[in-house]
């Protein structure tokens, strides 16, 4: 085998020289434009995570609401309910209060 030698002209280095400053201007120039949009999405995704779990919070609460407006529907458990919150008594009843005294 015969081995040549090319010798690199200045033309050539300078060619190649240009080549690669611009495809690493060109590479810079789209990461720091891409940057402050993958900030963005990135607090976009946490913001989702956040929201997400506060959604399902609330969706238990409405949950709870209605099954307690569902258990207010019933006049028993109303009487009840008023009778052991807000000490509420019939004409003829007494209240007798049980305290743990041990």
């Amino acid at each position: 085998m015969i081995k040549i030698k090319h010798k690199v002209t200045k033309k050539e280095r300078r060619r190649l020289t240009i080549f690669i400053l611009s495809f690493i201007f060109i590479i810079g120039f789209t990461c720091i434009n891409i940057f402050p949009d993958w900030l963005k999405i990135m607090k976009n995704k946490q913001e989702i995570t956040v929201l997400q779990s506060s959604y399902e919070e609330l969706l238990d609460t409405e949950e709870a609401l209605k099954a307690e407006v569902q258990k207010l529907q019933d006049p028993d458990y109303v009487e009840r309910y008023a009778k052991e919150k807000f000490l509420y008594t019939k004409d003829d009843e007494i209240i007798i209060r049980k305290t743990d005294t041990e």
